[in-house]
């Protein structure tokens, strides 16, 4: 079963709106501001002139950095390849404290992280929040039911 995912795919519809926005109102301001040379009704700053290309190149590099496409070799995160012969991986999920908890999901509880390992030594090669929807990380767990990766 071959699945594709990105893992931070909150943060990718994060971006997206607030993107749209911010790279609407910079068009704005270079249009008006600077080729007709009309003043624009609002000022963001400097960095607001090349705002429509600044956010989709964040939005292009935050999907290309955590896209994961799980197969039956094993688990490409980005451009590294880790196979299931020589790491383990977990879905661990922690509990923050209140204060320790981000804005935008104050009163979610539990957090999951996707931890690889090495098989031999135990060395945690990488460890990723998975800023995900619940459904994906049951379609993540689904996908490995060979028995690949433990849930914790």
């Amino acid at each position: 079963m071959n699945l594709k995912i990105s893992l931070a795919k909150k943060t990718l519809i994060f971006y997206s709106v607030i993107g749209l926005i911010i790279s609407c109102a910079s068009f704005y301001n270079l249009i008006w501001g600077v080729i007709l040379h009309e003043t624009p009704t609002y000022r963001i700053g400097v960095f607001s002139l090349f705002g429509f290309i600044i956010f989709p190149v964040l939005l292009i590099s935050t999907y290309l950095k955590n896209k994961c496409l799980i197969d039956k070799d094993g688990v490409r995160i980005g451009k590294i390849k880790y196979s299931f012969s020589q790491y383990d991986f977990f879905i661990t999920t922690r509990q923050l404290a209140f204060k320790d908890r981000p804005l935008f999901s104050i009163f979610k509880k539990d957090y999951f992280d996707f931890v690889i390992k090495e098989t031999g030594t135990n060395n945690i090669v990488l460890e990723k929040d998975l800023d995900v929807f619940q459904n994906d990380i049951e379609n993540i767990k689904r996908s490995f039911l060979a028995g690949k990766i433990k849930y914790n």
